[in-house]
């Protein structure tokens, strides 16, 4: 499943004036290491190097081999060292930049992310389909009856048991198990209707 994108791990960005998904690095990492194993030990880069040959025009190349457990492949790509146009403000991140956008491309030739590359991002009813299909499922509300609803909003407020005993006429028992119970469903306002 590797070749869908989850697409709340994904934004639009604009890139020299092309418009694109971008993806976030640590979803792919994620998904790699699901995959594959733990980064450096069972896939990653290795032999990388920086090739300034093109520094005069302001770019480095970034040279290394993509390995994973099936295999491996040189992958090469470049970077702008500069920040701006006129070159004076030099991108202290070219590194670690050109390294992600590297990973992505490698990546990408395992099928990683292929729907984003193959277009299909661009596709409203794909789009419609992939953010159901990825949808995060909902809490279970727990259903309580009005009088212990009226004590977990107290709960919820913050009210001293002691008082809600004296104000409810329950046992300190019975306030600790709503609040017990409010607990376990981690979300008290999903209880409360």
């Amino acid at each position: 499943m590797v070749e869908k994108t989850n697409p709340n791990y994904t934004k639009k960005a604009n890139v020299k004036g092309n418009q694109i998904t971008s993806i976030a690095p640590q979803y792919q990492i994620k998904q790699a290491t699901e995959q594959f194993g733990v980064y450096g030990e069972k896939w990653g880069f290795k032999e990388m190097e920086f090739d300034y040959t093109l520094a005069n025009i302001g770019m480095a190349t970034f040279k290394a081999t993509f390995y994973f457990p099936g295999g491996s492949f040189p992958i090469v790509n470049s970077v702008q060292l500069y920040k701006d146009g006129a070159k004076t403000k030099i991108d202290d991140d070219f590194a670690k930049k050109v390294e992600t956008d590297t990973l992505t491309k490698a990546l990408s030739k395992l099928g990683f992310n292929a729907d984003i590359f193959l277009g299909k991002f661009e596709d409203s009813k794909y789009m419609k389909d992939l953010q159901n299909e990825f949808k995060e499922p909902e809490p279970p509300k727990i259903k309580l009856p009005i009088g212990q609803k009226v004590v977990a909003k107290h709960v919820q407020m913050g009210t001293p048991v002691s008082e809600m005993v004296k104000h409810f006429e329950m046992t300190e028992e019975n306030i600790e198990k709503y609040s017990k119970l409010l607990e376990a469903s981690q979300k008290i306002t999903s209880v409360i209707e």
